[in-house]
């Protein structure tokens, strides 16, 4: 029963929520529904982990900046397991 209400809940997000893009490639990492809430962001239904981002500005102003989210980078150290 637990499982049903959790699976008609992540449709409901999937259905009010937005679509998330990359801000470094433009491409889509996925679908979720963000929730300001008391200083923070939430992001339901999605299974990623995102770092957020601010996109880039022409001209600096701190008053008004987009936000937008990247997946975590690839560890780039090669896997060398202990002798």
């Amino acid at each position: 029963m637990k499982m049903f209400f959790r699976s008609i809940l992540f449709c409901v997000i999937h259905w009010l929520g937005s679509d998330i893009h990359d801000v470094r490639t433009g491409q889509r990492i996925g679908r979720a529904l963000l929730i300001p809430w008391r200083g923070r962001i939430l992001v339901l239904g999605t299974g990623l982990a995102l770092v957020p981002q601010f996109y880039p500005q022409i001209r600096p102003t701190f008053w008004k900046c987009e936000l937008g989210f990247t997946r975590y980078p690839e560890p780039d150290f090669p896997h060398e397991p202990r002798a």
